[in-house]
């Protein structure tokens, strides 16, 4: 369970890391099923000669979206895990929204930017497993604390490329520094970037969406149905017959919304869901 000043740090900042949230043992049998899980999704391949932009960042990565059921027995029980779940609890509410699992080999690094953007009042975010010890020269990910807020967002927007400095440069950037064991949970509005070339860095993603309903408020309401359309027309069906017939009461519990509504476990199946 998060205490109050971690809450008010997410809440404040967009973002918390964990430190050590998972055992040396358990990141360990991840990331060896990880290694598998990738190379399965590849048919087999060695991984790809990573190749670099003008920019300096490669143009190549391989994401796996959903990505869990490559190995259940390894990647189901991050979402039964009372120490992930229960953070996304404290900082969503016990009725959040499981979306999509990631599997992500990062090819080079990104520029600043956000993902998804929900109204005033409500959010998206990710629980973010990095595999591989990452400080700024290896491309660890980096923030714009509080720029998950909406007019510090929209300026940043209009004006992060007119700052006449280079993206490494520009000020308020703070680098989380990472181990192994360590998880990021981190609001999708806020602006973030990885800042190095090093290719290989290799991390899983946990999305979740906060829930709502009609009569709490409709604009939220609405957007939370837009945005699981969307996903679901994107990356296909969230969840396999698997995942829902192993599902802990806490993981029925986060995928039961998303069915309610229509979505979830319907789709085109993708990757190696159920078959």
């Amino acid at each position: 369970m998060l205490t109050q000043e971690q809450i008010t740090h997410f809440q404040t900042l967009g973002f918390l890391l964990c430190k050590q949230l998972l055992s040396a043992e358990e990141t360990t049998y991840i990331g060896a099923a990880f290694d598998v899980a990738m190379r399965k999704a590849r048919g087999g391949a060695a991984e790809p000669e990573l190749q670099q932009n003008e920019q300096g960042y490669s143009a190549k990565r391989q994401q796996v979206v959903p990505f869990f059921d490559y190995d259940p027995d390894a990647f189901y029980p991050l979402l039964d895990h009372e120490k992930i779940a229960g953070v996304f609890a404290d900082l969503m509410g016990e009725d959040f929204i499981l979306t999509l699992s990631e599997g992500i080999i990062h090819g080079g690094g990104t520029g600043w930017h956000h993902d998804a953007v929900a109204p005033e009042g409500f959010f998206t975010m990710r629980a973010a497993i990095y595999l591989d010890p990452l400080g700024p020269d290896d491309g660890c990910l980096s923030v714009i604390p509080g720029s998950h807020f909406t007019e510090f967002r929209e300026t940043l927007i209009k004006t992060i490329g007119q700052l006449g400095t280079r993206p490494e440069d520009v000020p308020g950037r703070y680098s989380i520094v990472n181990a192994p064991g360590d998880v990021l949970f981190m609001n999708h509005k806020l602006f973030h970037a990885a800042l190095g070339n090093k290719p290989g860095r290799r991390a899983l993603h946990i999305n979740c969406a906060q829930n709502t309903t009609p009569e709490q408020n409709q604009t939220h309401f609405d957007w939370l149905v837009r945005f699981l359309e969307g996903e679901t027309r994107h990356w296909g069906r969230f969840y396999s017959e698997g995942l829902i017939a192993t599902a802990s009461p806490r993981r029925h519990k986060m995928m039961a919304r998303a069915i309610e509504l229509g979505f979830g476990n319907t789709g085109p199946i993708t990757h190696l869901q159920d078959r």
